[in-house]
């Protein structure tokens, strides 16, 4: 039950090579088994390797994320990030002794860097901004110095590049403060760091590709560079519904709708499968993909009857789909000539306030009706 911007600070780090360090291959399979939902034996298996290996530069901080993630799951909200405190309560003290047990393995510098900075997940979640960086510089500065003194390290650009796109699409103050702190407050430049994340990071590719497909999905509306690494996740992690959530949202904008209604027979059927807080979590982002497909296929009536469902019964962290649900709705009244309806959908779509694209192009329907080209 992650990413939207809901990853935006976690570094799960997992290496598909050979062993670098005893108790990787144990770690791996953890890792694999939260990323295929098969929460429980995740947890039951990053356990017994914290006991086997407590040396393990990522086991720690790993399992302290996938018990966040565990938890939203079956929690509510509030209850999901007084178990991430909890856990990174436990972990962090570790990193700090690990540290300066291997004060030349840049490695462990980095888990206690990205322990320090998944603090401020809880900040993201309630959008308070400033608190989102102040307590992500507390890691970020640690990442950023070991960045720097190790550039072949390709896992460091992940936050690093996260913190800076985050910055560049805020206003003045944080960028300045960003800026300040020695790190670029740039989009382009942190696409550019997550990208060789996802694409030469031994470790951390699977959260670079999760967060830049959310990214060029829903606020760079660049569907197209989401596509193969949509295709790249869903491959090697078939059961993970977020993923094939991603990848339908980038199969309806690429206009591949019949492999789009494939996927969502598929969904349908995943449903069953996913804890009641994942359903009340996920039921509400089908349905409005659901809704664009019909949007696109021109079925006015049903797109409209999923986008209101996908509103009413919307469960989720972050606000980025309910977002695009409003702006949805309010391009059918405009079809339909309802222009006061329309007004009041892009009116919420704006009140958001969640970066996402939905909220530029609600400002420019509020001002022009929007029409079918």
């Amino acid at each position: 039950m992650h990413r939207s911007l809901i990853c935006l600070l976690c570094v799960l780090r997992v290496s598909w090579s050979a062993d670098l360090y005893p108790g990787d291959s144990e770690v791996r399979k953890g890792v694999h088994a939260f990323y295929n939902y098969e929460f429980d034996h995740s947890i039951k298996i990053l356990t017994q390797a914290r006991e086997t290996y407590p040396d393990h530069p990522g086991v720690h901080f790993i399992w302290a994320a996938a018990k966040y993630y565990c938890s939203q799951g079956l929690d509510p909200v509030l209850a999901t990030y007084d178990t991430l405190e909890k856990s990174l309560d436990q972990v962090q003290p570790l990193y700090e002794s690990l540290v300066k047990n291997y004060p030349n393995d840049p490695v462990y510098q980095l888990y206690l860097g990205s322990t320090k900075g998944l603090r401020a997940r809880s900040s993201l979640g309630k959008k308070e901004w400033l608190s989102v960086l102040v307590q992500a510089y507390q890691g970020i500065s640690i990442i950023d110095d070991v960045a720097r003194e190790n550039p072949k390290l390709f896992d460091a650009q992940l936050p690093i590049g996260i913190v800076e796109y985050y910055a560049g699409m805020s206003n003045i103050a944080i960028r300045w403060a960003v800026e300040l702190f020695g790190l670029n407050a740039s989009k382009s430049s942190g696409l550019t760091r997550m990208s060789q994340a996802a694409d030469h990071s031994e470790w951390a590719w699977i959260e670079a590709s999760g967060i830049m497909s959310f990214l060029y999905l829903w606020v760079e509306d660049e569907s197209e560079l989401a596509l193969p690494l949509t295709i790249k996740l869903v491959t090697h992690f078939p059961e993970n519904y977020y993923f094939n959530l991603l990848y339908l949202e980038a199969l309806i904008r690429s206009k591949q709708y019949l492999a789009a209604q494939d996927l969502i027979g598929v969904l349908d059927i995943k449903q069953n499968d996913l804890s009641p807080r994942q359903q009340n979590w996920y039921d509400p982002y089908l349905d409005y993909e659901k809704a664009l497909l019909a949007f696109n296929d021109g079925d006015l009536k049903l797109s409209l009857n999923l986008a209101h469902r996908t509103i009413k019964h919307y469960a989720g962290e972050l606000d980025i789909i309910l977002g695009f649900a409003y702006l949805l709705k309010g391009k059918i009244m405009d079809i339909r000539g309802d222009r006061e309806s329309a007004r009041t959908y892009y009116t919420n779509c704006i009140a958001l306030d969640n970066f996402s694209f939905a909220i530029e192009e609600a400002n420019q329907y509020l001002e022009t009706p929007y029409k079918i080209h």
